[in-house]
């Protein structure tokens, strides 16, 4: 039920983002006339961002899986920020390279299985950010087995990673018969 939600959400966005009329083309900024309700901190204008920009995460996570560290590395820039639950890093490429070591050393398989991600630039910030949902399957080297949902997203500026902030779901243990 929840894929089927994100899937939905996903295709209204595409959707709606792809049926251009005539009042688009005008100068006159159709958000200004809503009266919303909250105010946002980040901008609320954004438009498709260049995709090479997901492959460059989506390749950077493929090496993560794959226990590349090092190729997975390349991806960041030479400070980044790295953002989960319960958790803040901000440093150096070889900090960070010590904190996914540890992170990925944990685990003796990974495995991540997408529903989607979306690139998105913010021409007023400049910033393109890629936003991924997906599932991660993962063994401990205990042997126990075990599954995260997370909605991540990825700040790219100059073709590198400079923000990377996970936001995770667990899920409901299975149900006893």
């Amino acid at each position: 039920m929840k894929q089927i939600l994100v899937v939905l959400a996903l295709c209204a966005v595409m959707f709606g983002c792809k049926s251009k009329s005539a009042t688009d083309n005008t100068s006159s900024d159709s958000t200004a006339k809503l009266n919303y309700p909250f105010t946002p901190k980040y901008s609320i204008k954004w438009q498709a961002g260049d995709e090479k920009n997901a492959l460059l995460v989506l390749n950077c996570l493929k090496k993560y899986v794959d226990g590349d560290i090092k190729g997975c590395a390349e991806a960041f820039a030479d400070t980044a920020e790295f953002i989960a639950d319960q958790f803040y890093f901000k440093g150096s490429k070889d900090s960070l390279i010590k904190m996914i070591t540890e992170m990925r050393s944990a685990s003796t398989s990974v495995s991540k299985d997408f529903d989607s991600w979306m690139t998105t630039y913010y021409p007023d910030k400049k910033d393109t950010w890629v936003t991924l949902w997906y599932t991660e399957k993962m063994t401990g080297k205990n042997g126990k087995k075990d599954s995260i949902y997370y909605v991540d997203d990825v700040l790219i500026k100059d073709g590198k990673i400079r923000i990377y902030d996970e936001k995770m779901r667990r899920f409901a243990p299975p149900v006893k018969k």
